[in-house]
């Protein structure tokens, strides 16, 4: 079974490649990037991977990567930008897909816009099938699945600045954690200022401990309310660690330095958010010059609270992990999945609208995804009638 991994050569892609590559089930992985160096170099470590240059902009550079797959991961982003030219040209050349797509604007696109084409195609596609989203979704389906009635789901998340990102983070980081988001409060959606609103006080796993989390927008609270019946509340919340990283984003902002527009500068026309990205690892060392040690890695946590009957229960998971791990190998765990008939659902689907949470969380854990897990109930005693 030949499988494809769009973006191999990257920060997530490689990871995933490499434990794709130790899989008995596929015969053939393919490292489908713009990056031939680093792509050829991670194709050494073993005999069954294959490397092909891609311009993920093209149809055509698409569908000769795609020829012959059976599976296609997507690890290119920004996903905004990419997802919706890679999800058509995977769902015409019939084949399955998942990628880790974080942009709550893109999955709603992806979900409304391809889903009926998926289906016709008989395709079953996974959008956000990372650590935030995709464990978070998992998580909370299986959270939700232990009780009788949802009111809220919460979805918690810490990350360390000292992690290595791929070039698109930036970019994503950029578009989902500043200005407006939305989250789906009292039955409906709405608004709210990105690290601004919301503020609240979190407890996460040790390195990472106490920290002030805000409203960020993420796929989580776009697609929580399609698959989770009778929820009222989700929403993601977040932060940087150390924490003056977010008052550097909230400058950025307040300077107009998101802008798509571009400006003359030396008789060169540059969009603001080009030169922002670049700035902000000039920025990140900085503070972690400044900071003294900083914990690798990052951290989420589930927050599912409802009734079993009509006693009142909080559910919670959390754990911690490196990004590239953290991200890439449910991706690949969803992929084996697909390939070996657990997952069959044509069509677009976040996470919890097509995988069995028990069965994917004993996948998951069976290979120690996260560094550690935690699993804490809370529910209201009652005295002996």
């Amino acid at each position: 079974m030949k499988i494809v991994v769009l973006g191999g050569s990257g920060v997530i892609g490689s990871y995933a490649v490499k434990y794709l590559s130790n899989m008995d089930i596929f015969s053939r992985v393919l490292i489908a990037d713009s990056n031939e160096k680093k792509a050829k170099e991670l194709s050494k470590i073993s005999n069954k991977i294959d490397f092909k240059k891609i311009d993920a902009t093209d149809e055509k550079s698409l569908k000769s990567v795609l020829k012959d797959a059976d599976i296609a991961i997507n690890c290119i982003g920004p996903f905004y930008k990419f997802a919706p030219k890679i999800l058509n040209s995977v769902i015409e050349a019939g084949i399955d897909y998942v990628d880790v797509c974080d942009d709550y604007d893109a999955t709603e696109k992806l979900l409304d816009n391809y889903n009926k084409k998926a289906i016709d195609a008989g395709t079953t596609c996974i959008i956000g099938l990372g650590a935030s989203p995709g464990l978070t979704n998992i998580i909370a389906s299986l959270a939700a699945s232990q009780l009788t009635s949802v009111d809220s789901i919460k979805v918690y998340v810490t990350r360390s600045i000292e992690e290595e990102a791929g070039g698109a983070i930036p970019y994503h980081m950029l578009h989902c954690w500043l200005g407006e988001i939305p989250i789906f409060k009292d039955g409906r959606f709405k608004k709210v200022r990105g690290l601004i609103d919301g503020e609240e006080l979190a407890m996460f796993p040790e390195p990472f401990g106490q920290s002030m989390v805000y409203y960020f927008g993420h796929p989580e609270q776009i697609t929580l309310p399609r698959y989770i019946k009778g929820v009222k509340n989700v929403c993601c919340k977040g932060s940087f660690y150390p924490p003056e990283f977010r008052n550097s984003l909230l400058q950025i902002q307040s300077y107009g330095l998101l802008s798509e527009d571009p400006i003359n500068v030396s008789g060169n026309k540059i969009k603001p958010i080009d030169f922002t990205t670049e700035y902000l690892d000039k920025i990140r060392k900085k503070i972690i010059k400044n900071s003294g040690k900083i914990p690798l890695g990052g951290s989420v946590m589930v927050e599912v609270s409802g009734k079993v009957e009509d006693q009142p229960k909080i559910i919670r998971y959390s754990g911690t992990s490196h990004m590239r791990q953290g991200t890439a190998t449910p991706a690949a765990v969803g992929a084996k999945m697909i390939a070996t008939g657990d997952i069959k659902k044509p069509g677009v689907n976040a996470p919890e609208g097509c995988i069995s949470p028990e069965k994917f969380v004993m996948h998951f854990l069976n290979i120690q995804g996260f560094g550690d897990v935690w699993f804490t109930v809370s529910q209201k005693m009652s005295a002996l009638p």
